[in-house]
């Protein structure tokens, strides 16, 4: 558990040495969510940008628009499943909320279907933690991949993912309160999450490269 403060820890110190450059894109890609069909593909050039940083690496603005290039479509895809999955999770909440429902299946049976579209809610919210950092790192770009490897990494690791989830919500709350602060926050939350992934693929790749040596 004290892993997720130290990765916290460690992608705040990166996030501040590349501070002012970060900043500027953030507020470019802040810019580009107006125009909705640049949403996405900007938040993909952020995590981009942000991957780089989470090696230690320089970053330019190339790295951004080669992000929002490359992963324009990809980025979207995952967008539109995130709608997909809200759609489907509210309207089956609503639907079996007791006194809601068209039609009454018992309070008891009605708790019990809402409660586990809440469940998957949840679960598909800290899904979201690892994603877009995977595709980064897979050398499979497929979306699905990144989504079964994210699956992977959470059923893995709930404890390291339930408290990370819960300092990136403790900073959403912050943000909120003081809205300019998402400028800053939006890049943390890159770095975050893929220093988060490079710590938890870690062990992954050791054992592969340990499993290559042998072989």
């Amino acid at each position: 558990m004290k892993d997720v403060f130290r990765i916290f820890w460690e992608a705040l110190k990166d996030f501040w040495d590349e501070l002012f450059l970060l900043m500027l894109m953030s507020i470019v890609t802040v810019l580009l969510m107006v125009p909705v069909i640049t949403l996405p593909p900007a938040i993909a050039g952020l995590w981009n940008v942000a991957n780089r940083v989470a090696k230690g690496m320089a970053i330019h603005w190339s790295d951004y628009f080669e992000g929002f290039r490359r992963y324009f479509w990809k980025a979207w895809g995952l967008a539109l499943l995130n709608i997909l999955v809200a759609i489907v999770v509210s309207t089956n909440i609503r639907f079996y909320t007791p006194g809601v429902a068209p039609f009454e299946i018992g309070p008891g049976l009605s708790a019990w279907v809402g409660g586990g579209f809440a469940a998957l809610s949840l679960l598909w919210l800290l899904l979201q933690v690892y994603p877009l950092a995977l595709l980064l790192e897979q050398e499979d770009q497929r979306l699905r991949v990144a989504l079964r490897n994210a699956a992977v990494l959470l059923v893995a690791n709930p404890g390291f993912t339930i408290v990370l989830a819960l300092l990136l919500l403790l900073l959403s709350i912050v943000s909120t309160l003081f809205t300019v602060l998402w400028v800053i926050t939006l890049p943390l939350f890159a770095v975050v999450c893929n220093k988060a992934v490079l710590h938890l693929l870690k062990p992954y790749r050791e054992r592969m490269k340990d499993g290559g040596d042998g072989g």
